[in-house]
């Protein structure tokens, strides 16, 4: 009898165990009702908790009492011990089963030095989210996943890849770099704001933007890739949302109100600043110009003349200049839109503009129904970008003609990475999709929901594709490893004695 009636409170104590993996913390950027919902496995762990703990209590005082009466025991002093001491092991076992689990220790770095270069945002100035030669995976398969279980914060930073490291930033303040094989953490390094933009990396050294728009007194800092050690820092009034640019020996970052600063990588020596325009982009740079637009006040699009930061020209814009530009050389590539990335505008608008680098002519406007927020990727002589009205879009670089259209189910503020010959993006239905990038066929999705419970699994992430994998982070506070999972090499067979 004794152990049936145990049986309920312990069925209800492993409940609790699987319930616990699905604890949730209130992420950066979420509703209040969001926020409500992020706390219900709390109060479902807490009655758990004392619906089974309860019944445990009962029985073995029950128990205990009868014992205690067999021997001759009668006075209430004992009775009331037992009865402190019961609570208290109820106590402390609830508090210990509803802690957060700690991650496990991150482990020492290997020790190689870090090769490789991501000189911008998504790799290039082309856009294209890998690496020269880099092959994307043929399936998408979930290899490993992080999840910082102390700040349970959103990823939802673009991730850079070179050297066999991944490094990405979240809303926790933090920059990670991983072991892109193992998704083992081999560094962490804390900025003083949220780490949006994805870093540069060449010749040893991560560039690092913080900051969200609402910042103030931001940052970049230089880091030793290898540990994440700062060599140095340039202060900005105003804030570092998206990537440096490395181009010609010289780094050039947008740092919002304070407009585009021309810096010395070697020492953070700012060499030129063009104020007064807000800028929250990756500038894209050549040797005819730094190329960046700007939203905010008269929209337009801008060259600088990369020696000196002096106007080349500039061109006003119909819609805001919303997504980092992209170019080959000769031709520029903006995205325009009227939304945000939380919301469309009341009379959404947004279209993807081609203007020459020379003197900023409009070679071709391809209108959509809603906001590009999202880079141009450009590849093979086609243009990839996506839109807030949930459509992939894919036009001729050249011509701005209509080549196909793939939607989803939510708007897509993911830029899309192109590698041999498939494209990878995320949207906000939380799913990573894989495309033929010639005709737009889906070969496969990966949906981030499934790994936890979480009200919010956008993908705002851009991804980036190398070695057979791609690397992307979701707002429900996982980063990914996707590509396809190879069977396992069965051991040998030990020979049989004869």
């Amino acid at each position: 009898m004794r152990i049936r009636g145990a049986a309920l409170p312990l069925a209800l104590l492993a409940l609790l165990f699987f319930a616990a993996e699905a604890q949730a913390v209130v992420p950066v950027r979420v509703s209040p009702r969001q926020r409500l919902l992020a706390l219900l496995p709390y109060l479902i762990a807490a009655v758990v908790v004392l619906a089974a703990l309860v019944p445990l209590v009962w029985l073995a005082l029950r128990v205990l009492s009868r014992r205690l009466r067999a021997k001759g025991y009668r006075r209430p002093a004992l009775t009331s011990a037992i009865l402190f001491f019961a609570s208290a092991l109820s106590v402390c076992v609830a508090l210990v089963t509803l802690s957060p689990r700690r991650p496990p220790a991150p482990k020492k770095p290997p020790p190689i030095e870090p090769t490789g270069t991501w000189a911008t945002f998504m790799g290039s100035c082309a856009r294209t989210g890998c690496a020269p030669g880099a092959r994307g995976p043929e399936k998408g398969e979930k290899l490993w996943a992080f999840c910082d279980g102390l700040s349970r914060a959103p990823f939802g930073a673009s991730p850079a890849v070179a050297g066999g490291r991944v490094y990405v930033g979240s809303d926790n303040r933090k920059l990670y770099c991983f072991d892109a094989r193992t998704g083992d953490v081999v560094w962490t390094f804390e900025a003083a704001c949220e780490v949006f933009a994805s870093p540069v990396l060449a010749d040893g050294r991560l560039f690092l933007g913080e900051g969200l728009h609402e910042s103030k007194n931001s940052k970049l800092y230089c880091l030793d890739a290898a540990t994440g050690t700062p060599e140095w820092t340039f202060p900005t009034a105003s804030h570092i949302e998206f990537s440096p640019t490395l181009f010609g020996g010289k780094l050039y970052v947008a740092a919002g109100e304070d407009g585009v600063y021309c810096l010395d990588p070697s020492t953070g020596r700012a060499l030129w600043q063009y104020p007064g325009v807000h800028v929250d982009m990756s500038p894209a740079v050549t040797e005819r110009g730094v190329l960046f637009g700007s939203v905010y006040g008269s929209p337009a699009c801008y060259c600088l003349d990369p020696k000196d930061g002096r106007l080349v020209w500039k061109k006003p814009a119909p819609l805001g200049v919303c997504g980092s530009p992209s170019t080959d050389g000769e031709r520029a590539y903006f995205g325009l839109g009227n939304g945000t990335f939380e919301a469309s505008h009341k009379q959404p608008k947004g279209a993807a503009w081609c203007l020459a680098v020379a003197d900023g002519g409009v070679v071709w406007t391809r209108e959509v129904k809603d906001a590009v927020l999202t880079t141009i990727a450009l590849a093979d002589g086609s243009a990839y970008f996506g839109s807030r009205d949930g459509h992939l879009y894919c036009v001729d670089a050249k011509s701005g003609e209509a080549r196909w259209a793939f939607q989803t189910e939510e708007p897509i503020l993911s830029s899309p990475a192109v590698a041999s010959g498939r494209v990878y993006f995320g949207s906000n239905d939380a799913n990573v999709y894989c495309l033929d990038a010639a005709t737009g066929r889906e070969f496969w999705r990966y949906d981030t929901s499934q790994v936890a419970f979480n009200t919010d699994a956008r993908v705002f992430s851009s991804p980036a594709v190398a070695d057979d994998r791609v690397f992307v982070g979701s707002m429900n506070f996982y980063f990914f490893c996707l590509g396809h999972r190879l069977p396992e090499t069965p051991l040998p067979e030990k020979p049989t004695a004869p």
